[in-house]
């Protein structure tokens, strides 16, 4: 049966107490307004409800649900107002948008779909307020490709099964959202989009809270915490910037650049990651200015396997291990960085390491504040090192570096500590006003350990004892000699760590 009722209409079944009727294969068409209530809409073999060519029902407190297609299916200019409606357990998306249509989705429950929650596309449009989406296989919201560009406010958008909860190929504005414990990502970005994600909460994602991938949108003033793996990927050219989010308590990184990642980090506070605040790898390039990077326990940035970027006026701070580790045929540049009260070491330049660092402030951090080793060559320029709890730059491992115009004071264990054999470039550097506990403790008989606490190697001469077969890397120092292997057989190695 085909039916056509216009909003001046009303459609009288036949009354019938204690009844339970079906009506069956009906289209019921309004070209004016037409409102629907309290509604149950269920188990149809295409959407349950279709919304096209400028019609715009009210819709309140409908069940729509079992379908074996969309839940709600607008396209082709439909619009609309759905308000509170149940809509779960439709075989594709709970809410379909495309070629133009414009609907308005309020306090809606849309869980439970086979594949995605709401899917934008093909130039849909759409406004998604205060709506509580959950339990859906795929996308909680799926935005993909033709300029689509919904607007998605105040939402609870919660556990995606299977992949992201949002998935944005091109435009929308993503704003408010609270979005937590989705598999993959809480939004994953791709191809060219410019989408504007900002003022939302990214809770609990079993792996990341943002996915970006060929992306240049705008990400702003969000929280990201507690996440599985890294708090932001970005990764395959892609540009976003992020600007203002607060990335913390991850369980991994905090924000992750790979596979030619680039883009912009700007103003940012990213703390309390088990591994590292900031990771930059293969061929990575981003802009990284203005952070606050702090509490990592493998370090604040880590620059590895030919990752690049420019670090400029961060303040790096308070981490576990190294403030910035540049490993592996990297080559970032740091300028003006405030690089401190690290737990470790300010700088670490290792295995084939380069970068250029300008102006930095690298102050009281426990080990040294620029370690240099394994074939390293970075260049240093006009930076401050002062106060640090070891040495100021150590050299060392076959390691060299150009030194100009830097100005190394207040460290304990020396201001430019340099192993045998290490020949740096050194220009115009001023060295003053630097400690030498080792020399010290040499002199009053001290194992050096000790004034390390066995935690920090200070640089100083090695022997090894032929009596006592000990090898290279259990070499003892010159206190030892004197005093555990007196009368023994013993040869300098080198002066070293």
């Amino acid at each position: 049966m085909t039916s056509t009722v216009s909003a001046s209409q009303t459609l009288l079944p036949g009354y019938c107490e204690n009844c339970s009727p079906t009506v069956d294969n009906c289209i019921i068409r309004s070209s004016s307004v037409g409102t629907y209530e309290h509604n149950e809409i269920s188990r149809n073999a295409l959407a349950g409800i279709w919304v096209k060519n400028l019609a715009s029902p009210i819709m309140r407190e409908n069940h729509i649900h079992h379908g074996r297609d969309v839940g709600i299916f607008t396209f082709e200019n439909g619009m609309g107002y759905f308000e509170k409606n149940d809509i779960h357990n439709n075989r594709i998306a709970g809410f379909e948008v495309k070629a133009g249509a414009n609907p308005t989705v309020v306090k809606c429950e849309i869980h439970h779909g086979q594949t995605g929650g709401i899917y934008v596309h093909e130039n849909g449009l759409g406004q998604f307020i205060e709506n509580r989406i959950h339990s859906n296989n795929f996308a909680g919201k799926c935005l993909d490709n033709f300029n689509s560009n919904p607007t998605i406010r105040k939402n609870e958008i919660i556990t995606a099964i299977k992949v992201a909860s949002i998935y944005l190929e091109r435009g929308g504005l993503i704003e408010h959202n609270n979005i937590y414990g989705n598999a993959l990502a809480g939004i994953q970005i791709r191809t060219n989009s410019d989408s504007i994600v900002r003022h939302n909460k990214f809770i609990m994602a079993s792996m990341v809270a943002f996915m970006c991938t060929k992306d240049q949108g705008l990400i702003e003033e969000n929280e990201v915490y507690s996440n599985t793996l890294a708090g932001v990927w970005i990764t395959t050219g892609s540009t976003p910037v992020l600007r203002r989010n607060r990335i913390h308590s991850g369980k991994q990184v905090g924000v992750y650049f790979y596979d030619n990642g680039h883009g912009k980090l700007e103003d940012n506070d990213i703390f309390n990651h088990l591994y590292s605040g900031v990771q930059i790898r293969t061929g990575s390039n981003p802009v990284i200015r203005g952070n606050k990077i702090w509490g990592g326990q493998n370090g604040g940035v880590l620059v590895y396997n030919g990752g690049l970027g420019l670090l400029e006026q961060n303040e790096i701070f308070d981490n576990a291990m190294a403030g910035v580790w540049i490993k592996t045929d990297s080559n970032p540049t740091l300028k003006r960085n405030k690089i401190y009260d690290g737990r470790d070491g300010g700088i670490c330049i290792f295995n084939g390491g380069k970068g250029i660092l300008e102006e930095n402030d690298i102050f009281r951090n426990t080990q040294a504040g620029v370690l240099i080793s394994t074939q390293s060559h970075p260049i240093l320029r006009r930076n401050r090192i002062y106060d640090g709890q070891a040495a100021g730059v150590e050299i060392t491992n076959n390691a060299t570096a150009t030194l100009e115009y830097n100005q190394i004071f207040k460290n304990k264990f020396a201001g430019l500590c340099l192993a045998s054999g290490v020949q740096p470039i050194t220009r115009g550097n001023q060295i003053f006003n630097n400690e030498d506990e080792v020399e010290k403790a040499v002199s009053g008989g001290q194992c050096l350990y000790k004034i390390s606490s066995y935690t920090s190697f200070p640089m100083h001469d090695f022997y090894r004892c032929q009596t006592c077969n000990t090898t290279d890397r259990n070499a003892i120092c010159v206190n030892c000699i004197k005093n555990c292997h007196a009368g023994h057989d013993v040869e300098f190695i080198r002066h070293d760590r």
